[in-house]
C-alpha cells in the first residue's frame, strides 16, 4: 500500500499490545504518547542514516559487479582498439552518456587521436584539434582529472564559447569530464566524457568509476609499449624477419617450446596457427617479386596489429606465417583467421588496389592434443591441417581439435 515509504506510528492509547500490532502490520517504528519530539527526530535521523548506508552499499555492489562484468568482457578482446571500444561502450551505457571516447595525446601536442567512440563505433583513428576541447588540454597539462558540471559558465570554456558564438554554433553540451591516463609516469591520453542538457548529472562516484576504467586503459597502453619495446629488441638481436617485421623461424621455435612447456606444466591451452597466402606466386609473376615482397610486408604488419600482447607471429616460409596464441582454443584460432580476413578485405594494398585482398588458407591445432607429445608435433599437426584447408575445407580453414 505504501510502497517503499517508511511508516512511523504514534499511538495515543493502546500500550505495548497496540505497538506490537502496528509493527507486525509493517510500521517502521512506533512511539507511544506522550511523544518526546527530540526523540522522534533522533529516530528519524537514525533511519535516514541507515537507509543512506544501505543505498551506498547497494551502489558499491552494483559498481563492483559492473566492473567485474566489464573486465570480463575486456579480457576476451584481442586487440587494443577492441579493448578501448569495449571500455567506452560500457561506461557510456552505464551512465547514459551522450559522448564517451578515448583520446590519445601527450603534453605539448595540439592534436589528439581518437581511438574509440561510444556513440560512433566506426571511429577508430580520427585526428582532432585539441583547441576545441579545453578540458582535454587541461587534463593533459595538469595531469589531473578535470570535471566541469556546466561548460556554459565555466571560465575554462570562455574562449571556445566565444568561438561558438561567432560561428553561431548551437552547442547542447552540459557537463564535461577529462580523466588523464598515465603510461610509465607520463600522460598518454584522456578518457573523455560529455553529457547534454537533460542528461542525468554525473555524480562524484560516477567520475570515480570512470577513472577506474581509465586506469585499466592505461594498462592496455603499457602492454602495447612493452610489446613495441620487445619488437625493437628482437630486431636489434637479429630475431626478426626483415621483410615482414615478424619473428624469425628460430624465434618461433623457441617461443613454441616455451609455450608448450608452460601449458604442459600449468594445464593451460594455446593454439598454433599456420597461415598461407594463396596465389602469391601469381602476384609475383604478374607484378614482379618486388611488388610481391611489398604485399608480404603489408600482410606482416597487418597480422602484427591484430595480435594481443601475449600473442606471437613469425614468418614460417616464403608465403606462410605462424602464430602462437596463448589461452586460445581451436574455435578461437578459427575466429582469429576469420577476423584477419575481414581486416585484409578492408585494407587497400598499394600494389593490388581496392577490393583485391590476398586470399588466405589456415591450419589450426589446439593444445592439448593427443598426438602432440613434443613441441615439434604441433608443427606437423598444423601443417596437416593447412593441407586439409587448401584441398578440402569449404572456408579454407581446418582445425585439429583438442583432445
Amino acid at each position: 500500500m505504501y510502497g517503499d515509504t517508511p511508516v512511523f506510528v504514534i499511538l495515543l492509547e493502546g500500550g505495548p499490545e497496540a505497538a506490537t500490532e502496528a509493527l507486525l502490520a509493517g510500521a517502521r517504528d512506533v512511539l507511544i504518547a506522550p511523544v518526546h519530539l527530540p526523540e522522534l527526530r533522533a529516530r528519524l535521523d537514525a533511519y535516514i542514516r541507515a537507509r543512506s548506508d544501505v543505498r551506498d552499499a547497494h551502489e558499491a555492489l552494483r559498481a563492483r559487479d559492473l566492473l567485474f562484468d566489464i573486465f570480463q568482457e575486456v579480457s576476451s578482446a584481442l586487440r587494443p582498439d577492441e579493448i578501448f571500444q569495449t571500455l567506452v561502450r560500457r561506461v557510456g551505457q552505464a551512465f547514459g552518456l551522450s559522448h564517451c571516447s578515448f583520446v590519445l595525446s601527450a603534453p605539448g601536442e595540439d592534436k589528439g587521436r581518437v581511438v574509440a567512440v561510444y556513440e560512433n563505433p566506426a571511429i577508430r583513428d580520427l585526428r582532432v584539434d585539441l583547441s576545441r576541447y579545453p578540458e582535454i588540454q587541461e587534463a593533459i597539462r595538469t595531469e589531473r582529472p578535470v570535471v566541469i558540471q556546466d561548460v556554459h559558465d565555466h571560465p575554462l570554456f570562455a574562449a571556445i564559447r566565444q568561438h561558438w558564438s561567432q560561428q553561431q554554433i548551437e552547442v547542447n553540451v552540459q557537463a564535461a569530464v577529462a580523466l588523464p591516463v598515465f603510461v610509465q609516469g607520463r600522460a598518454a591520453g584522456v578518457f573523455f566524457l560529455r553529457t547534454q542538457k537533460g542528461d542525468p548529472q554525473l555524480r562524484p562516484e560516477d567520475v570515480a568509476f570512470a577513472n577506474t576504467i581509465a586506469q585499466a586503459a592505461a594498462r592496455v597502453l603499457e602492454n602495447e609499449e612493452r610489446r613495441s619495446a620487445m619488437y625493437r629488441r628482437q630486431i636489434s638481436a637479429g630475431t626478426t624477419d626483415e621483410l615482414t617485421g615478424c619473428a624469425s623461424l628460430d624465434a618461433l621455435d623457441r617461443r613454441l617450446r616455451d609455450e608448450f612447456e608452460r601449458a604442459r606444466r600449468y594445464a593451460l591451452h594455446f593454439s598454433l596457427v599456420v597461415i598461407d597466402i594463396d596465389h602469391l606466386h601469381e602476384i609475383n609473376e604478374r607484378l614482379g617479386h618486388t611488388a610481391g615482397d611489398r604485399v608480404l610486408g603489408e600482410i606482416g604488419a597487418l597480422v602484427q596489429r591484430e595480435l594481443r600482447a601475449p600473442d606471437f607471429v613469425a614468418r614460417y616460409g616464403g608465403e606462410e606465417f605462424a602464430c602462437v596464441l596463448p589461452e586460445t582454443d581451436g574455435p578461437g584460432g578459427r575466429h582469429f583467421i576469420e577476423r584477419l580476413r575481414q581486416v585484409f578485405a578492408r585494407h587497400t594494398f598499394g600494389d593490388l588496389g581496392p577490393a583485391n585482398a590476398p586470399a588466405i588458407s589456415a591450419g589450426v591445432v589446439a593444445y592439448p592434443h593427443s598426438e602432440a607429445l613434443r613441441p615439434e608435433d604441433l608443427f606437423t599437426l598444423a601443417e596437416s591441417a593447412l593441407h586439409k584447408a587448401k584441398t578440402g575445407a569449404a572456408d579454407r580453414i581446418a582445425v585439429m581439435g583438442e583432445s
